[in-house]
């Protein structure tokens, strides 16, 4: 699903990535793992074109997204799902016209759109909280309502950058769990962590990344073995 080749970054004369040769499988679950500053939002930011490289090619599927037109990039976004760190929920409208948001522009029926997002809630686990408004929700619920957002168009591609790097332990396996849920649905999940616990505790694929160079690809890995 997923192939980088000879890919490079350079901000001014610093690389943030340097040489980065990966495939991920359709249906596979990775983390990507490093400290602050070694090339892992970086990295994500191009999976999903927020940046492009300086020179190498990012396919996703057939298509080569480094050489995506910008009139093309919200298209491909639409085939991937994205979670944030700080949830980036629109604060004056319900849980529910949260999640709706995404596919109201793609111009499907009412029906289908309140059947997606009532499954995208059960999936989450907050089919009773469609009506609140992001502020009533504690942190660990607004990532919920971000993942169900991110899945409510069906992507084959997820891509979470620290979801769980503003909540407690016990949320965060909450969150991951989730997350594991959706990929034994068959959907791809990259996720960037600094968190070693949950790395360790899910023994999926893990990739680090030290000065914008991968430096480890175990499966069933840990955080650092």
């Amino acid at each position: 699903m997923i192939q980088l080749r000879n890919v490079y970054k350079r901000y001014k004369d610093t690389y943030a990535l340097q040489n980065i040769n990966l495939d991920i499988l359709s249906s596979e679950f990775v983390f990507l793992t490093g400290s602050s500053g070694a090339g892992k939002s970086t990295l994500m930011k191009l999976l999903y074109r927020e940046e492009i490289p300086t020179s190498g090619t990012v396919m996703i599927g057939n298509i080569n997204i480094a050489k995506l037109p910008n009139d093309r990039v919200p298209n491909i976004r639409r085939c991937m799902g994205i979670v944030f760190q700080d949830y980036k929920l629109l604060p004056n409208i319900s849980v529910y016209d949260n999640i709706a948001f995404v596919i109201r522009t793609l111009g499907m029926r009412s029906k289908e759109i309140q059947e997606r997002v009532l499954g995208a809630l059960k999936v989450v686990g907050l089919s009773n909280k469609m009506n609140a408004k992001p502020n009533e929700l504690s942190g660990g619920e607004q990532q919920r309502v971000s993942i169900a957002r991110a899945i409510v168009n069906g992507p084959p591609l997820l891509i979470a950058d620290e979801p769980t790097g503003n909540l407690d332990p016990k949320t965060s396996l909450e969150i991951m769990q989730i997350l594991e849920q959706i990929n034994e649905k068959g959907i791809t999940v990259i996720v960037s962590t600094h968190d070693r616990d949950i790395v360790d505790y899910f023994r999926k694929r893990v990739i680090t990344l030290e000065q914008g160079q991968i430096i480890r690809d175990v499966q069933a890995g840990r955080y650092e073995q």
